[in-house]
């Protein structure tokens, strides 16, 4: 905690802190409060969270069971790689969205970013049920559900990173868990209802859940005192010229480019590769987004031992491994076990970097929290947009030849990880000089 150095009268607009950190704020002009870590306020926003998570990329991580469908029998008139433009515009939205709701967060604007956001997302999971063209879909799932869960997801996401110091890890790979329930329950709910009740009512369904986790996380958030701080820009200009942070975003940029290349076409790989039954292709989505419980949890509980931006070049550098043995896989015992391998990493590579942005190399002023995450998480969201379109047309399903994009997918995260060598440095750096 930082120990605060008196400086005359308390209504003073300028405090001075001892800790390196208050330091560094010093640049930005703001005061920086000594942060709580932890508390029932603080547990019940990692709950808000949680449900945030399944509205937000719980859903999107289903996109694998949605493109198997369209390829197959709603839109079986469109390429792989229009199709899986639904997804990716729906990853691009949900972190890009941040770059101007992280700033609104931190300006007070909580309440009214968590109810538009939880309603986009209803709205447009309905509004698929509905849909029978491409535009439709396009439209409903990839920029209505995308605008929804980034409106809703960064500010969730800075509750919970400004609540927390030494426990934050631990307190966001808790509510991460989210995303993978999510992306557990509605794969093997879409592929069990669909055939049954029809695509409208499977939708439907899912709709369902997600508004009940939308009025969980609003209720809570929308509780919360809110502290309003002056106005600001949009981005944080000063983060252009810290090397560390832009190295470190430019490489989830990396990461996200091949992330979303198994996650999406994991179902259409195993029914045409590997030659597994339909009902089989379905639930390899739901086996990866299981697996993924062990990576946004067992990692957090060594960060008291290892530093998380370690953890995180570690398993990008296991991720481009797993990139590239994918290429070997040809029958469904190894499928699945590479599925369960893959599953693990991919948990790590999206709740990590929140984590390892609120350090002082990366975020200088704890108050500039929404502003870093929203713009870390907007510059990565450009790998969301490009890498499953570049994968589809690579493809060619016709044939099952899949492996121009695991190339592609495995030299991203090599480049990822070369790129994440000076940040892990300065971490190190700055820690050894400043312990705590």
């Amino acid at each position: 905690m930082a120990e605060k150095v008196s400086s005359g009268d308390e209504n003073s607009t300028q405090q001075q802190y001892t800790a390196p950190e208050a330091k560094i704020c010093a640049q930005h002009h703001e005061i920086v409060k000594p942060k709580i870590n932890g508390g029932l306020q603080a547990w019940l926003a990692v709950i808000a969270l949680f449900c945030v998570f399944v509205n937000s990329w719980g859903i999107l991580t289903t996109y694998g069971a949605f493109q198997e469908y369209y390829t197959t029998v709603l839109l079986s008139d469109q390429s792989p790689s229009a199709i899986s433009w639904v997804g990716s515009i729906q990853a691009t939205l949900i972190p890009m969205v941040g770059i101007v709701s992280g700033p609104l967060v931190d300006s007070g604007y909580l309440r009214p970013l968590m109810v538009i956001g939880s309603f986009l997302t209803v709205f447009g999971l309905m509004m698929t049920s509905l849909a029978t063209e491409y535009y439709q879909i396009l439209l409903a799932q990839g920029f209505c559900i995308g605008l929804g869960g980034g409106i809703s997801y960064i500010p969730a996401l800075a509750v919970v990173s400004t609540s927390f110091t030494t426990k934050r890890p631990i307190a966001i790979g808790c509510a991460s868990i989210g995303s993978s329930i999510g992306a557990v329950i509605f794969p093997v709910m879409f592929r069990q209802l669909q055939p049954k009740i029809g695509f409208p009512w499977a939708v439907r369904c899912i709709g369902f859940v997600s508004l009940l986790m939308a009025i969980i996380a609003c209720s809570i958030l929308c509780c919360r005192p809110v502290h309003q701080s002056r106005a600001r820009s949009l981005i944080d200009w000063t983060a252009f010229r810290e090397p560390p942070f832009m190295l470190f975003s430019v490489s989830l940029t990396c990461v996200m480019l091949a992330y979303y290349v198994p996650i999406f076409y994991v179902a259409s790989y195993a029914e045409t590769a590997v030659q597994t039954t339909t009902s089989l292709a379905f639930y390899m989505v739901a086996i990866v987004n299981g697996s993924s419980v062990f990576g946004r949890v067992v990692p957090n509980l060594l960060v008291a031992y290892v530093k998380p931006i370690i953890i995180l070049m570690f398993c990008v550098t296991a991720s481009a491994i797993a990139m590239f043995t994918w290429i070997a896989v040809t029958d469904i015992p190894g499928f699945i076990v590479w599925a369960c391998y893959w599953g693990i990493l991919s948990g790590v590579l999206v709740t990590a970097p929140t984590s390892i942005v609120a350090h002082p190399v990366f975020c200088p002023n704890p108050s500039y929290m929404g502003t870093r995450l929203g713009m870390m998480w907007g510059i990565s969201s450009l790998g969301a947009l490009a890498g499953a379109p570049i994968a589809g047309a690579l493809i060619d399903l016709d044939t099952a030849c899949f492996l121009r994009a695991q190339v592609f997918a495995g030299c991203m995260m090599v480049g990822a990880m070369l790129l994440q060598c000076w940040p892990a440095l300065k971490v190190m750096n700055y820690d050894r000089d400043n312990p705590r």
